[in-house]
Parts: C-alpha cells; structure tokens; sequence
C-alpha cells in the first residue's frame, strides 16, 4: 500500500495532475509556480511545436489554459511535449521515511550540459516531481533538487543518447525542469545529502522515475534500446 495513497493522480492526454491531500511546499523552477510556493495541486500539460509558436509566451499559455479548465488555486505547473499516459512513478520507503518521484520524459532536445546554445525545432523536457513524507526546510528542498538533478542527469548518461548537433552523450535536455515538494509543517529536515536516508530515497527514486521514462519514450518511437541512440 502506498504512503501517498491520499494524494490523488488523475491523467488523460491533455493533463496529468496530482491532487494533495493537504497543503504543501514546493521548490522549482516549473513555468507555473516557479520558486517557492505554497500549493495543493501540482498539474502537467501536453503541448506541441504548434501550441508554443516563438510568439507565445509559456507561462501566459499555461494559466490560460488553466482558467479555461476552472482552476482557480494557485498551483505548480510543469510542460511537457511528452506522452502524459506514459508517466513514470517511483515510490520507495525506510527507516519510516518515503519519497515518490513522477516523471514525463521527451528527449527530442537532447543537450550536453555546457554545449554552445542552438536553435532546436524539436520539443521535449524531462520533468521530475519529488515528494517526501516529512517536511523539508528551505536549505534542504535545495539539496534535494541537487540530489535529484544528480540522479536525473545519471539516468540519461546511462542511455547513452546522442545530441543530434554535436553528436556527444547528452545529460539532459534544454528544457528540464525539477520540482520538490514537502508538507508543510513546524518543523523541517535540514539536511537530505546522499549520506542520509532522505537523500538515498530522493536519488533513488528520481533514477528510477527518470530511467522508466527514458525507456517508454524510446519504446513509443519503436527505437532500439541498445545504450547508443542519436537523435
């Protein structure tokens, strides 16, 4: 049984959401409700090359489209051009702890971290979701996102995919985005390194999330999962 069975998933093509039980903390720096908020919904929603023409602003489409869906609460969002049906969840518990991470993965913008900027014409982000069963202090929600960036970037190193410009191994794509999320509380964890359970939990489940992902995108494309891909 699932420590988060409270916290509502509800997906279809268009959005994939995740409904709190209870208020909560985020750290990101999602295209809706970037920084530091305060929320009880985080949400995902599938665009295309033709939804995001070099006029449109992201932030303003997503709220739009928001408001077009009757939300009215303010809410951490993510964007993606990756199939929301084929979402990844990794959920892992102990010493009483637990963490779960959710990911969309499209990799149709594979870049080498330090790469010299292009213009890319495909879509596609990974967006990665953390939440944890106690409450995380500010300093800590920082190192999660470091941890999980860490595991993130392991599981596209470990798929060998190629950058089509630079035909290098990529480490992400130029639109990734990480989100962590704790419950609000009193009192918080201050520390959450690879050393810690909390941070074991973190990397753990964000590498698996991430990694799922990597194969199902590879497997809609009807690609080879040899480790060595260009795209």
């Amino acid at each position: 049984m699932s420590f988060f069975q409270n916290d509502q998933i509800v997906v279809s093509e268009t959005w994939l959401e995740l409904q709190l039980s209870r208020s909560h903390s985020s750290l990101s720096w999602a295209v809706v409700g970037g920084g530091y908020l305060t929320t009880n919904k985080v949400y995902w929603i599938k665009v295309s090359n033709t939804d995001l023409r070099p006029e449109i602003i992201p932030e303003e489409f997503f709220r739009n489209r928001l408001v077009d869906k009757g939300e009215k609460e303010e809410v951490l969002g993510f964007m993606t051009s990756a199939s929301l049906l084929d979402y990844s969840v990794s959920e892992k518990s102990l010493d009483g702890l637990h963490v779960r991470s959710i990911a969309t993965v499209g990799l149709g913008n594979a870049v080498r971290v330090g790469d010299i900027p292009k213009q890319i014409k495909k879509i596609g982000t990974i967006n990665l979701l953390v939440q944890t069963s106690e409450t995380l202090t500010f300093s800590a929600s920082i190192e999660a996102i470091s941890i999980s960036s860490e595991a993130r970037t392991l599981a596209v190193l470990e798929s060998e995919i190629h950058t089509k410009s630079e035909n290098k191994i990529a480490t992400g794509t130029g639109t990734d985005c990480i989100g962590i999320i704790s419950p609000i509380g009193e009192s918080g964890i201050d520390y959450v390194g690879k050393h810690t359970t909390f941070g074991q939990l973190i990397g753990a489940t964000a590498y698996e999330a991430v990694t799922q992902g990597i194969l199902k995108w590879k497997k809609a494309r009807n690609l080879s999962y040899s480790r060595s891909l260009n795209i």
